[in-house]
């Protein structure tokens, strides 16, 4: 039996990045957007009833789906078809190693993703990369620390790397993400610190960040904002993505209560960016 399913949801245009949300949340693997909605990717033997969750989500948003099995050896080709690059202006191209290079871009990132970590929300993407190539822009930040929670497929903390971090952490609880981190770092030619398979808890606080990025979804941010204050020196910068329009004032309440201090919001499509600090 196949270890993964597909979801094939057909809802309204202006539903899917709330779909896409909710379903992130509640901890599938990998989207795709179609025109007519979304394919939805999460393993079939993690101990969780979907059917049960996708028709808890149908009272609050519209819409049908239908699911099938995804053989385990198309997992990996199913989802590299799909990946599109992201290019942010003439700064920053994102591609994998099967995309071509584009002429007069200032620095790439070659990314080959695996699935089974994250949502591949490409406005949260953008908005992430903007902030940290705009952080560490005019150079005085060269040399700072820095963690990306959540590393996925290592993006954060290999462009961290490569534009003027000092040490680069990154910590993932899936072992693909993982995996996915050390592999790209490699195949950029950037040595990361620390990478870490495992939860927050598992990076210590004894040395705390001067910069920590987060591109994950709204409630594990909820949950972890305190332990990602706790590893944020005073006076440093925490850019936080991964959350919807409609969650942002949830968001920015819950971090001012932990201490943190809202310093921007940035927005994208439905999604938003936020700029907090530790006083």
């Amino acid at each position: 039996m196949s270890a993964y399913s597909v979801y094939t949801i057909t809802c309204a245009d202006n539903q899917r990045d709330i779909l896409l949300a909710l379903l992130a949340d509640a901890g599938m693997d990998s989207f795709e957007e179609t025109d007519h909605g979304l394919l939805a990717y999460a393993r079939s033997d993690g101990g969780v009833d979907w059917a049960t969750v996708l028709n808890e989500l149908r009272e609050t948003v519209a819409f049908t789906y239908e699911v099938s099995a995804l053989a385990d050896k198309n997992w990996n080709a199913e989802w590299e078809s799909q990946f599109q690059p992201i290019q942010i202006g003439q700064r920053l191209l994102i591609r994998a190693s099967f995309h071509p290079t584009q002429p007069g871009i200032e620095r790439e990132l070659v990314i080959d993703p695996k699935m089974a970590f994250g949502t591949g929300h490409h406005a949260t993407t953008y908005m992430m990369c903007e902030r940290i190539l705009d952080y560490f822009a005019d150079g005085k930040q060269g040399g700072a620390s820095v963690l990306d929670y959540g590393s996925g497929t290592g993006v954060l903390a290999i462009l961290a790397k490569q534009v003027g971090a000092g040490r680069v952490d990154a910590v993932d609880i899936e072992r693909p993400a993982y995996e996915s981190t050390l592999e790209n770092a490699e195949r950029n030619g950037v040595t990361l610190g620390h990478v870490v398979h495992g939860q927050l808890d598992d990076v210590p606080v004894g040395k705390p960040y001067d910069l920590v990025v987060a591109n994950i979804n709204r409630n594990v941010l909820l949950a972890t904002g305190g332990a990602l204050y706790e590893r944020l020196r005073a006076g440093g910068t925490a850019y936080l993505s991964g959350i919807l329009d409609q969650d942002a004032e949830l968001l920015t309440e819950r971090m001012q209560l932990l201490g943190f201090r809202h310093v921007q919001t940035y927005a994208r499509d439905a999604w938003r960016c936020f700029a907090f600090e530790r006083d």
